[in-house]
């Protein structure tokens, strides 16, 4: 998928060895929005035309002694100021939700909440953030028309999932593509260090 840091980080925030990409704090060196830190990795673009569906899986694992929620894993459309299509939010109450907006494209100013996407239950165990691994895999059905479904696993438990349907409403910005962003992405600075091992985007139809 042609992974690449997103942005930019602070020295030393994003490494990889022993098949493991580690995460650590990092100020957040892309432009809008509200968030203040930001160590991620960004992949090549999706088409939003493509009828295709993608499994992202890997094996993550949060050491902290924070209870801050943050980003884990999205699906962007290079929008700049609201919540993209979809994003996998690790709660401060260690579970799994989904944040997804539409944007007029002004910003914080235009952005309009999503609650079909919001609204999605989390089925799942209590997530540790003691370093202990947890087996994630995000599954993507995109239907080439802007849209897509997102499922959830953990460990090879569904735990979450819905779809994200584009507005019909002009007022709303239309994607033009779509890429996956994985790392961590939160309002506010902490310290952690978070592991994700054996990262791969696989076709799954």
């Amino acid at each position: 998928m042609g992974w690449q840091t997103s942005c930019g980080v602070d020295p030393g925030a994003i490494s990889h060895s022993g098949g493991a990409y580690i995460f650590h704090q990092s100020s957040n060196h892309c432009s809008g929005g509200i968030f203040k830190q930001r160590s991620e990795l960004n992949s090549g673009n999706i088409s939003v035309n493509s009828r295709v569906s993608y499994a992202f899986d890997t094996t993550v694992s949060m050491k902290t002694s924070q209870s801050n929620d943050f980003i884990l894993f999205q699906v962007h459309d290079g929008r700049n100021g609201c919540s993209p299509p979809m994003s996998l939010r690790w709660t401060g109450g260690n579970s799994l939700r989904f944040d997804s907006d539409y944007t007029r494209g002004k910003g914080m100013a235009g952005c309009v909440e999503n609650r079909g996407l919001r609204g999605a239950g989390y089925h799942g165990p209590r997530l540790r953030r003691d370093g202990t691994p947890y087996h994630l895999r995000v599954t993507l059905a995109f239907d080439g028309q802007g849209g897509f479904d997102v499922s959830v696993q953990i460990n090879g438990s569904g735990v979450l999932s819905g779809r994200y349907q584009p507005s019909s409403d002009p007022q709303f910005v239309t994607s033009k593509r779509f890429y996956m962003k994985h790392g961590v992405y939160s309002q506010k600075p902490f310290d952690y260090e978070m592991k994700s091992l054996g990262m791969q985007v696989l076709r799954a139809g």
